[in-house]
């Protein structure tokens, strides 16, 4: 497998912390781990699928819970109090994770908030940033970051009620202008990218805390109620970065997997410090 290098400041400066290995949570809606893979980028996928994105079961080539590793182990531990998830530096939990909503999107009848109701292992995930490995994480499993980080990111609706926050408007064009560090900015090479929001009901943002990094913000909709017309959402940010103990969370509202081709990648290399540039030209896609 590919190894990584992440720069992480010490006491005595920059010290290279090694990535050798990366976990994928697979989710219904975002597909990071092809965006991954085309980098060159070996991981570790394990199965959070509700119904893999369909809504005939019968159809699936996988079941939900039905492969050797998933996500519910990868939050458990072993026989010794060890974690799965600190095998790997690097973890991405991708939109439509299971466990991490109030009711499955195909069935509303269904609960689907099983990792919400069990503390112990979203505690697990929090740790595992905070001691100083990096946590990716877009859309839908928002709940996520809002259990470990509330004050990280102010997402719409009530901080309370589990996926309040799911009322963006599908677009096929947003314009997101780059913000962040100067790093962050020479990386993406490009003052404004184009975004896609492939589907409703995505997670918005309203504002952030002071040590959440804004790196690409836009105008957008979204629908406070069923009863409310779409409304507009300016400036709202759409990718934002922070650090969490000694570790960084990444979360997007955008799914990697619907980009134009090569424009998620650009946004990873630029995004998470050590993974390796396939192509350091700005990509055509990557410009709005």
């Amino acid at each position: 497998m590919m190894l990584l290098a992440l720069l992480a400041c010490s006491e005595q400066g920059l010290s290279e912390k090694r990535i050798d290995a990366l976990a994928v949570v697979l989710g219904d809606f975002d597909h990071v781990g092809d965006t991954l893979v085309s980098m060159g980028i070996g991981v570790t996928e394990y199965d959070g699928f509700v119904v893999q994105a369909t809504y005939e079961a019968e159809e699936d080539r996988q079941q939900r819970g039905e492969a050797a590793l998933t996500v519910e182990g990868l939050l458990g531990t072993n026989d010794n109090g060890s974690a799965e998830i600190n095998l790997y530096q690097a973890a991405f939990f991708n939109s439509g994770t299971r466990g991490l909503n109030a009711f499955q999107y195909n069935n509303p009848i269904l609960e689907d908030n099983s990792l919400l109701l069990q503390p112990e292992l979203l505690d697990i995930a929090c740790t595992y940033a905070e001691n100083g490995n990096v946590l990716v994480v877009s859309d839908w499993a928002y709940d996520l970051v809002e259990y470990c980080w509330p004050d990280a990111i102010e997402f719409v609706g009530d901080d309370a009620e589990i996926d309040a926050a799911q009322t963006g408007e599908p677009s096929t064009e947003v314009l997101a202008l780059v913000g962040g560090d100067e790093p962050f900015k020479t990386k993406v090479g490009v003052g404004a990218v184009s975004l896609t929001y492939d589907y409703s009901a995505w997670a918005a943002i309203e504002s952030v805390g002071k040590n959440t990094e804004v790196l690409l913000k836009g105008d957008v909709f979204y629908q406070p109620s069923a009863a409310e017309l779409p409304q507009l959402l300016p400036e709202a940010p759409l990718l934002v970065r922070f650090t969490a103990g000694k570790g960084t969370v990444l979360y997007s509202t955008f799914h990697w997997a619907t980009q134009a081709q090569g424009l998620s990648s650009t946004l990873l290399q630029a995004s998470v410090e050590g993974l390796p540039v396939k192509d350091a030209t700005p990509t055509e896609e990557a410009q709005p």
